[in-house]
């Protein structure tokens, strides 16, 4: 209708006091709708192609905004509707076997008066799909679900995430994987025996002794979480990277607090400050780059392990008097230039020692890293940088009072001899060291020359060469040899005879964990042991197989080449034989995880799928169909703790 004259005030007049009246309801409808739909969904860095008929498992997370929860996939009955996960009409892809979800925050609804699972700050959910035909694909998955807060709940709703990718077409012959295009069950539902790098499962309940972190932050509470840190962290200073790293210290800083203008306490702390940064930030740098699996693949990669290798004959040279632990000097004097002179040296020297100190531990440390960035891989930081924290705390604390300590060692009558001493025999020490790294090395590589007897021989020339050198037979005049320094000769001697015992085969019990395998242990097929039962290796279709034909459960042995606790209970728990007898209960198969290659990636991406970890050692038992009944975390001592582990899980009925 034409406006007259006389209605356009009017309307002026109405605009101007509707207008700010729009915008004030604008700035309180817009939030109040953004809350209306709060969760989003993505997909997880979605590959680019994928093979048709081949499982992919992709990474479906929910963002949960602070002050709501979203209900599990498990959710029972009678209360909130449960997240169910489908594929949309029209897709390219079905879903093929179990999705895999986070371990749910359990507790008491009082509303609802029942038990209800739910999710806060994140959550997710692994997908396996399946492409079904060849060209450009679109992923389409329909999640329906219920999201409240503490007051109310909005209805439920259901969302489309979409992403697209190629599909290659698959090579003749490929065995194709059976699509299951329906909702998802909670995942108790067995999923289909696959290859290694697609056998799916859900979490199961822990028995007795296992360890499981779990797929949320939200399953456990954060003063547990650092507890566990802190553990890790206490664990990680019985490994045999660290220890050798105490006579290093203590000579350093025996040097350091001769000339140093700083007090004791400062260059501790600086010590301590240089460990506990590099170890956050080296962890969070490559969880974002590679994922929690590549702190693994990190530490067990031969070029690390050669690098290591390097600085402990170097850190021997040191202890030999050969050099002394500095900086280069043209970096010193950049250094000295910006931070008044000697002092700012003195602080970037101290500081480069603990970054040393950290990447020399880093291969023994990272299973025990990786455990903490699983989490990390599952989408939340602020967890794991607060793991991180705490373990290198702990971690660095006896070597902060290491640094102090050589102000109060200096102090003590007459120690430059015995010191110097004390000194020598450490580079002995990290001589032997170096061996184990090397040997690492050789062991990823498939050298075949630094095996077991090698090594061991090495250790043996290694204690003479000390004993001889304790007796004066390097030193001329030959000096008067104390009690203490001829005992400590003789027991070097000792060694060398028990270290050469090993040689002719003889199991040396401890020590075995930081020795290689004996020859033939490592290699595909099956692996037959002096003392202990024959493993299947790097193959657990075949030992699904075989259990099919035999009845039998599968314990799967996830290994590293590099794995010191892996190597102990090969050598001292599995040869005993109460334990023998219930391994010959299974179909077993060792499953190495920090090889280079493809076949290590899937079996370690396997480990991490199943059981939320990268943690080594990690044993599983399985029925013939690949679904987890029972697991174990790391090593034990105690028989009765792993045997009531393997009796947990009854065996198999025959049809």
């Amino acid at each position: 209708m034409p406006q007259t004259p006389a209605s356009v005030p009017i309307l002026r007049l109405i605009s101007s006091r509707l207008a700010p009246l729009l915008a004030l309801t604008a700035l309180v409808v817009g939030p109040m709708a953004a809350q209306e739909h709060p969760i989003s969904w993505a997909v997880v860095r979605p590959p680019a192609r994928i093979t048709q008929g081949a499982v992919v498992r992709l990474a479906l997370r929910a963002t949960i905004p602070q002050g709501w929860h979203l209900y599990s996939i498990t959710q029972g009955p009678g209360g909130p509707v449960p997240t169910t996960i489908t594929t949309a009409a029209g897709a390219a892809v079905a879903i093929t076997g179990t999705i895999r979800s986070p371990e749910p925050d359990i507790a008491e609804d009082k509303n609802f008066g029942i038990l209800t699972e739910t999710y806060t700050d994140s959550a997710t959910f692994t997908v396996p799909v399946t492409a079904l035909a060849p060209g450009r694909a679109k992923l389409a998955l329909q999640v329906a679900y219920q999201t409240c807060t503490d007051r109310y709940c909005l209805p439920p709703t259901s969302d489309i995430v979409e992403a697209s990718f190629d599909v290659m077409a698959a090579a003749p012959g490929a065995e194709m994987a059976t699509p299951v295009a329906t909702a998802v069950t909670p995942p108790t539902t067995p999923p289909a025996a696959t290859p290694p790098a697609t056998v799916s499962a859900a979490p199961t309940p822990p028995s007795q002794g296992v360890l499981l972190p779990g797929g949320s932050n939200t399953g456990q509470s954060l003063p547990l979480f650092l507890w566990l840190a802190a553990v890790m962290g206490a664990l990680s200073l019985l490994t045999p990277c660290v220890f050798p790293m105490i006579p290093i210290t203590v000579s350093y800083f025996t040097r350091t607090s001769e000339t140093s203008g700083h007090s004791a306490a400062r260059n501790a702390f600086t010590y301590a400050l240089g460990i506990v940064a590099t170890f956050t930030i080296l962890g969070m740098a490559i969880a974002i780059l590679v994922g929690a699996g590549g702190i693994n693949r990190f530490a067990a990669n031969p070029w690390v392990n050669l690098l290591v290798t390097g600085l402990f004959l170097a850190f021997a040279l040191n202890l030999f008097g050969v050099w002394q632990v500095t900086l280069p000097s043209a970096l010193l004097t950049k250094l000295n230039a910006a931070s008044d002179g000697k002092r700012g040296g003195e602080t970037a020297g101290i500081l480069a020692m603990g970054l040393t100190f950290t990447l020399t531990s880093f291969t023994c440390t990272a299973p025990l890293v990786g455990t903490l960035l699983v989490m990390a891989a599952q989408g939340n930081w602020r967890w794991p940088l607060l793991g991180l924290l705490v373990f290198s705390a702990v971690f660095a604390l006896p070597f902060f009072l290491l640094a102090l300590m050589p102000r109060a060692v200096a102090k003590l009558p007459r120690s430059g001899a015995w010191l110097q001493r004390v000194k020598v025999m450490m580079g002995f020490l990290e001589v032997a060291t170096a061996m184990k790294f090397l040997a690492n090395a050789d062991m990823v590589w498939q050298w075949g020359i630094f095996t077991r007897d090698v090594v061991l021989i090495v250790w043996v020339v290694t204690a003479v060469v000390a004993a001889a050198w304790l007796f004066g037979l390097f030193t001329r005049p030959r000096p008067r040899i104390a009690i203490v320094q001829q005992l400590v000769a003789v027991s070097c001697i000792a060694v060398a005879v028990w270290l050469g015992r090993g040689v002719g085969g003889t199991r040396l019990g401890e020590l075995e964990s930081f020795l290689p395998p004996p020859e033939g242990a490592v290699t595909s097929g099956t692996a037959t042991v002096d003392g202990e039962l024959p493993w299947m290796v790097n193959d657990l279709p075949a030992a699904l197989a075989q259990a099919k034909r035999e009845q039998k459960r599968v314990l799967v042995d996830f290994t590293g080449y590099t794995c010191t606790n892996c190597r102990w209970m090969e050598a001292n728990m599995f040869p005993r034989p109460e334990i023998t007898r219930e391994l010959e209960r299974f179909v077993r198969v060792r499953l190495y995880t920090d090889g280079q290659g493809d076949l290590y990636r899937k079996q370690q991406q396997l480990e991490l799928d199943l059981f939320g970890t990268v943690a080594l050692p990690y044993y599983a038992i399985m029925d013939t169909l690949g679904t987890p009944q029972a697991q174990f975390l790391g090593m034990t001592r105690s028989s009765e703790e792993y045997l009531t582990f393997l009796r947990g899980v009854a065996p198999v009925a025959v049809r």
